[in-house]
């Protein structure tokens, strides 16, 4: 494993110098998909996601959500960023495949983006969640009476008696 991929592993503790006889080595985290833990960095995504799940407050998953929509370093920009190098490799080829390889990225590295600029609200919608619900117009339709701010008043009075009030004749 090339050093600077086997370096990825660091953020989850495994790293291992050669020169160092008593630290067992440690695995790669696997996944039923990759069991030999060769990639990283999805692993990390996936790790991200159960910490998403696991979330138990909107803040902390408008924060979590904010790591892969922040749209100066958030993860669908260092991705678009991703693709744009990945195009200007394919044009160091000189090869005709090449140039067109560098369009495909370039557009990926476009259509990430842009998909960072369609979720740009999602971390603020997240976060207002973690406000008291509204009553919306159809709570009100279901039910009149629900959304109706009901006013004290006094006693109602009494219904009219038939009998003849006193002191009076018929």
């Amino acid at each position: 494993m090339p050093a600077n991929v086997r370096n990825l592993g660091y953020g989850y503790g495994f790293h291992h110098d050669h020169h160092d006889t008593e630290t067992p080595r440690m695995a790669l985290p696997s996944t039923p998909t990759d069991p030999a833990g060769h990639y990283l960095l999805g692993r990390r995504i996936l790790d991200l996601t159960d910490q998403l799940n696991a979330s138990a407050s909107y803040e902390e998953a408008a924060y979590l959500v904010d790591q892969v929509l922040e749209p100066t370093d958030g993860l669908l920009e260092r991705l678009a960023e991703f693709f744009e190098a990945a195009a200007e490799k394919t044009n160091e080829s000189g090869r005709e495949d090449g140039f067109d390889l560098h369009d495909d990225l370039q557009e990926a590295a476009a259509t990430v983006r842009a998909l960072g600029e369609d979720l740009h609200v999602v971390v603020d919608r997240i976060h207002a969640l973690a406000s008291p619900p509204r009553l919306s117009w159809q709570t009100g339709v279901a039910d009149p009476h629900a959304t109706t701010h009901r006013v004290p008043r006094s006693p109602a009075a009494p219904p009219p008696s038939s009998a003849p009030a006193p002191g009076r004749t018929r």
